[in-house]
């Protein structure tokens, strides 16, 4: 028993006395307790960061398509009314695009939407891929897409529609969808467009659907309407390389 309580009456740890234990004791404790803190800090920040990203998804999937990635009609009026208000400061400059694309119905009534899909897809990358990182290219709805080239002339919205015209048909006889081609509509901003985004874009579109009243795989400008049996009258242009759209063939 002698030995017990002279056991007890020593330190616990060798060399240090009951007051310095009981100050590493305090010691330890004060560490544990800020590492707690600072794992609780830590999870605060990564719960902070997760709703940030959330917040920062939502934000884009307000304002792009689901499908494509592109901007969509929202987020492209919004470019539209920022250019409006360049052009209104700085004087005409740049040009809108409509585009739809030919004989697109029976891919997906004779193959499916899934297979429509698809294609929509590989036409957006080829309209990202044939433009600069300045200009806006967003899927309006349907097979339907919108571009601003907010640095161009009307002669260069022109030679960029023909482009697009070219490269959407090889793309669509790549994806074995031969007969698939595309109409455009341009408007360029001048002191003759309407000053708001919708009537831009209805421009756009009056000239686009005359493009494809001329056979489609092509283009046309918009220009001040004339009043004729047909209603307004716009300006239209092929590639050389185009001819009347054929049935839509999917081998």
């Amino acid at each position: 028993m002698q030995r017990i309580k002279s056991a007890a009456r020593r330190p616990i740890i060798q060399g240090v006395s009951p007051i310095e234990l009981t100050l590493l004791i305090a010691l330890a404790v004060s560490l544990l307790s800020l590492l707690a803190l600072r794992r609780r800090g830590a999870r605060a920040q990564r719960d902070l960061r997760s709703l940030l990203a959330t917040t920062s998804e939502l934000r884009h999937l307000a304002d792009h398509d689901a499908l494509t990635g592109l901007p969509n009609r929202r987020r492209f009026e919004q470019e539209l009314a920022r250019h409006l208000a360049h052009v209104r400061r700085y004087g005409p400059e740049g040009a809108a695009l409509v585009l739809d694309l030919d004989c697109f119905k029976p891919v997906n009534d004779t193959f499916g939407h899934l297979a429509g899909d698809r294609l929509l897809a590989r036409v957006a990358w080829v309209l990202r891929e044939r433009l600069r990182a300045t200009d806006v290219v967003a899927r309006l709805g349907g097979d339907e897409f919108a571009i601003l080239l907010p640095r161009v002339d009307a002669a260069g919205a022109g030679a960029v529609a023909r482009s697009l015209v070219e490269h959407v048909r090889a793309e669509a006889l790549t994806a074995d969808a031969r007969g698939v081609t595309v109409s455009v509509g341009i408007i360029a901003f001048d002191e003759r467009a309407p000053g708001v985004p919708e009537g831009i874009l209805a421009a756009a579109d009056i000239a686009m659907y005359d493009a494809k009243a001329a056979g489609g795989d092509g283009w046309a400008f918009y220009t001040e309407p004339r009043v004729t049996a047909n209603g307004p009258r716009a300006a239209a242009g092929r590639s050389a390389a185009s001819a009347h759209s054929p049935a839509v063939v999917v081998t």
